[in-house]
């Protein structure tokens, strides 16, 4: 497989296909479901909450950016630069 770099981490495991290394993606790849799965929920919860008229727009925009999610929400068309 080679090398690969995560760029969150900067490692840059060496994997082949070993047990141990099959065992290892297999966890990397469990953990990162588990993220995108609360990247999700905290998503969730704030347009229901917006939804239902209990916070406001800038009250919205404020608690994506505190949950670290405000990259994910996209106003219109990406822009090439």
């Amino acid at each position: 497989m080679g090398f690969i770099q995560s760029t969150d981490s900067g490692v840059k495991p060496v994997l082949g296909d070993s047990p141990g290394e099959r065992d290892l993606m297999l966890s990397a790849l469990r953990v990162a479901s588990a993220q995108a799965r609360l990247v999700s929920n905290q998503i969730d919860t704030i347009g229901a909450s917006l939804r239902q008229k209990a916070i406001t727009c800038k009250d919205a925009l404020e608690w994506a950016q505190q949950e670290g999610v405000l990259h994910w929400i996209k106003f219109g068309p990406e822009v090439k630069r």
